[in-house]
């Protein structure tokens, strides 16, 4: 369908003067076919003219350039950082969650893992009762008994930390005892009985955790870019003339490129199954030095120095969100 020249938008109701709307940007060709539709989303979607295209191949190959070529003001050329990020983010959901991750991630048996651990802390219980008998000994012959305490000391905490998490897995003596007793089943482990309830049901429930660590891991991906923020306005505080938009531009395009070489990873180890994954994990910081020295205008010697800080950085910001991850995991 057609909307000639001198009749309205059928988009904002402005007068048309030509086949776009000067107001809103509208085609004047209003279609309603199929193929239309799939053109529409191979246009609207995979930008199959080029600019998504044309960005990964610069993301990929001229990191810094990239960034600093959209923060001068070239934002038809390129996809937005943000919209980039949820691509690659959606991307590396679909690959994990059919090929799942880089290995097979089983808790083993609570009960059994139980056993084991109680079995340890029995060991134990028999060489502090060894040092009793040794420690009785030395004192009988008038003997120093500060080198045996301190052993007893150290073997007493080692069983205390074995039943106790023996019993956060369900088993052990100091549950059984509990039961008989008519106690709660959850062991004191902070003091805080409904934080110690979670604790106990994460310990003995590991997979649940996890999977509700990955759910949330999707749904919280863009808190690294929040993360990450305070940190760079902080590492390049000395740099004039660089705004938070610029930081947050470099935060996104990076993150996008590590959601992509995950992406790979995962295709090389699960369904390629080739070795050398290592390898391809030196990518990140090899990326991370040209984007950085690009984008900041840096020299080699400052490039490798603030390569070697955002790296720290990025450690941390990764440590606080899967401490973020967890805590919200335990606490639903």
């Amino acid at each position: 369908m057609h909307t000639g020249i001198g009749e309205i938008c059928r988009n904002c109701g402005a007068a048309l003067v030509g086949h776009y709307c000067h107001e809103c940007g509208q085609s004047s060709h209003i279609h309603r076919t199929l193929g239309a539709w799939w053109h529409d989303f191979s246009h609207g979607v995979l930008h199959i003219e080029g600019q998504v295209w044309r960005t990964i191949a610069f993301l990929i190959t001229r990191p810094g350039e990239l960034t600093r070529r959209y923060i001068a003001g070239e934002r038809r050329r390129f996809l937005s950082p943000l919209a980039l990020y949820l691509f690659t983010v959606f991307l590396l959901y679909v690959t994990y969650s059919i090929l799942g991750g880089f290995g097979a991630m089983k808790a083993p048996d609570a009960r059994e893992a139980a056993t084991e651990i109680h079995a340890q802390a029995q060991e134990t219980k028999g060489e502090i009762a060894a040092l009793d008998r040794q420690r009785a000994t030395i004192v009988a012959n008038k003997g120093d008994v500060a080198a045996v305490d301190a052993e007893r000391a150290r073997l007493a905490e080692r069983y205390r930390q074995l039943e106790l998490t023996s019993t956060a897995l369900g088993g052990g003596a100091a549950e059984t005892g509990a039961k008989a007793h008519g106690e709660h089943d959850n062991p004191v482990i902070t003091g805080w009985a409904s934080l110690d309830a979670k604790l106990t049901h994460a310990i003995r429930d590991p997979e649940f955790l996890l999977f509700k660590m990955e759910a949330n891991g999707y749904k919280f991906s863009w808190a690294l870019i929040l993360l990450s923020m305070p940190f760079m306005g902080l590492f390049f505080i000395w740099k004039r003339g660089v705004a938070m938009f610029d930081h947050a531009v470099f935060v996104t395009y990076s993150l996008s490129f590590v959601s992509l070489l995950t992406v790979l990873l995962i295709l090389w180890v699960k369904l390629l199954h080739f070795p050398g994954e290592a390898l391809l994990m030196l990518a990140f910081p090899v990326h991370l030095f040209c984007q950085t020295r690009g984008a900041y205008g840096l020299g080699w010697l400052s490039g490798l120095l603030m390569t070697v800080v955002l790296c720290v950085m990025a450690a941390t910001v990764l440590s606080l969100w899967i401490i973020g991850l967890l805590a919200l995991g335990l606490a639903h």
